[in-house]
């Protein structure tokens, strides 16, 4: 994936800027992954107008619905497709879904303040509502990773995983064009905040896995050990 940042805003831009609208979470989810630069820029040019709402209201606006979304479709799949599993091993469905948004939803929110105190910290300005956005936007490929994943072995899993990781070269431009990191540390502030994000999901994970009924199948046969 190969973007350019021209610091200038273009007409779209300045546009979008004036209207001072966020994309709904579905034309969002569609446009990141069909046109990803244009996107960008076009979210890039509201963050530098500062025309973008508080942070909890993009996380609200934004990630909650995709997040549910993203979480509710998956787990429709897992019922009418078959995974080749007996019962005891696979989590109960809606278990697993409530288990599966509040993990997500709290990687989100680790990721944001992570993005913003470590470029607070080390490059000396953040926006928080800048941090939010850039990190729901990052994740939008992981999040339909999500729901491919629940096809047949290995075509679901394979895209699914690759999805992912795409998630990352996503989330690097959008910290850098929506949240304005700056030359140098860039990298390092980069990877200090994906560090947040997982540290705080998987200690809060490993906590809810024990209190949602359901999370965890009875018995963990093949990659259902890692749920």
């Amino acid at each position: 994936m190969h973007m350019t940042h021209n610091p200038g805003m273009d007409t779209n831009q300045k546009n979008d800027a004036k209207s001072g609208a966020l994309p709904g979470p579905w034309g969002l989810a569609v446009r990141i992954m069909i046109h990803p630069a244009g996107t960008l820029r076009r979210l890039s040019g509201l963050s530098e107008a500062g025309a973008l709402p508080s942070w909890p209201r993009v996380f609200l606006r934004l990630g909650v619905p995709l997040i549910v979304v993203s979480v509710l479709v998956s787990q429709w799949l897992y019922t009418v497709i078959p995974t080749g599993l007996p019962p005891e091993a696979m989590p109960d469905p809606w278990g697993f879904g409530v288990y599966s948004a509040l993990t997500m939803s709290i990687g989100v929110l680790g990721l944001a303040a992570g993005a913003h105190y470590m470029s607070e910290l080390f490059q000396g300005h953040s926006v928080p509502e800048r941090a939010m956005l850039a990190s729901i936007v990052g994740l939008i490929p992981a999040w339909w990773g999500n729901v491919i994943a629940a096809f047949p072995w290995p075509w679901g899993n394979v895209t699914g995983l690759a999805l992912i990781l795409s998630s990352l070269v996503l989330l690097y431009w959008s910290l850098r064009m929506i949240a304005g990191l700056r030359r140098g540390n860039r990298i390092g502030v980069f990877v200090a905040a994906v560090f947040c994000g997982l540290f705080v999901t998987l200690i809060f994970g490993w906590a809810l896995m024990d209190l949602i009924p359901g999370a965890v199948p009875e018995h963990r046969m093949g990659t259902t050990w890692l749920i």
